[in-house]
């Protein structure tokens, strides 16, 4: 079929004059509040974005890489002029974070790339905290991010094989387990009296990764219906997270004081708002009657627009 997608053109005139705002991957008319359409980043954007960018999920050596080649760096700079110049659509905005703005936009490689560059920051930090919160140990963190990667690593090669079904279904559930015992170890470790900062990083940036493959995964299913009460169930832990989290207790509790408390503060609003806006595009797809399967195949096909924005009725 073919699924109404636009070219953000017309909307960038919206966002320059402030009549539109961006909450997660929704766009919402500022004055009166309902929700214009949801922003997908394409398989256009997420290939310069791999090819050219790294990420440091620690926030130590920042969170943006650099354009390895000059024509990685032109094809950037090409797409950031397409965009415009608003701040809250900016590539630098979507390098940096750990998922990019829609639910289907990052790919099972980017998925596992990101996974890897986590995984290969736990040496330095086990090595540089001294006494490391007993709930880290419980949490066995490695194993996790191998079970988690072994499930999209499947994920990835179910389309050339019979059994995709099987296997996404099989990789779903995995992914639930795994958010609920990340979610679990976050609220542990958040109330220690002294947090390393770049130890919830790496949490967070799993429990988001982790959260936003399981989303996919039940849309690609096109199981849209138990999509929305999931996605409603991770805003509800994202929330609980947030109660946990005070900004000023965490400034108190976190090495490196107020900066860091403020910058992770700002990190698990992204996140929540992109959760948040996950039960909308469930609903948008019901309405609209589009497979999820062919949704996703579609935004991660696009080659010519870096981003694309299904329109809501």
């Amino acid at each position: 079929m073919s699924i109404p997608f636009e070219i953000p053109a017309r909307f960038l005139t919206g966002f320059h004059s402030g009549e539109f705002v961006r909450f997660g991957s929704i766009l919402k008319d500022v004055s009166t509040g309902q929700i214009v359409g949801h922003v997908q980043e394409t398989g256009l954007l997420q290939k310069a974005l791999q090819t050219g960018f790294s990420l440091d999920p620690t926030g130590a050596t920042s969170l943006i890489g650099i354009a390895q080649n000059a024509a990685i760096s032109s094809k950037l700079n090409a797409m950031q002029t397409m965009m415009g110049t608003i701040q809250t659509l900016q590539l630098a905005t979507l390098a940096s974070s750990v998922v990019g703005i829609g639910v289907t936009a990052a790919s099972a490689a980017m998925i596992l790339s990101r996974l890897n560059e986590i995984d290969n920051t736990l040496d330095g930090i086990e090595s540089s905290i001294a006494t490391l919160p007993s709930k880290w140990r419980e949490m066995a963190l490695r194993k996790k991010l191998v079970n988690i990667r072994t499930a999209i690593d499947r994920m990835q090669e179910a389309e050339l094989r019979p059994d995709a079904e099987s296997i996404f279904k099989s990789g779903e559930e995995k992914l639930n387990y795994a958010f609920d015992e990340l979610h679990d170890g976050i609220r542990s470790i958040v109330i220690e009296a002294e947090v390393d900062a770049g130890l919830l990083r790496n949490l967070l940036a799993s429990l988001a990764l982790c959260g936003s493959a399981q989303i996919k995964s039940l849309i690609w299913l096109d199981m849209k219906e138990a999509a929305d009460h999931r996605a409603r169930q991770q805003c509800s832990k994202l929330q609980e997270l947030a109660f946990h989290m005070p900004r000023d207790l965490m400034a108190q509790r976190l090495v490196g004081g107020e900066k860091q408390a403020i910058s992770i503060s700002q990190d698990c609003s992204e996140i929540r708002l992109r959760a948040a806006a996950q039960p909308d595009l469930a609903r948008a797809l019901i309405a609209k009657n589009i497979h999820g399967r062919e949704f996703i195949e579609r935004v991660q096909a696009e080659e010519s627009s870096p981003l694309l924005i299904l329109p809501r009725s």
